[in-house]
């Protein structure tokens, strides 16, 4: 996962880059994401937001 990726919470919406969403709760599976906004860490619920920017024709 590069830190440059960027990445949406399933559950509060929350879009950042992968950097931001270091798990910071004791318990969590530091090998998965965790929101910093809800602390959801289901790794099923996170989607990767297309950072292609498109110019109008």
């Amino acid at each position: 996962m590069e830190s440059k990726d960027k990445f949406e919470c399933g559950i509060c919406y929350y879009q950042s880059l992968a950097k931001d969403f270091t798990p910071i709760t004791v318990s969590a599976n530091f090998a998965a994401l965790e929101c910093p906004k809800c602390l959801n860490n289901d790794g099923e619920t996170f989607r990767e937001v297309n950072t292609e920017e498109k110019l109008a024709a």
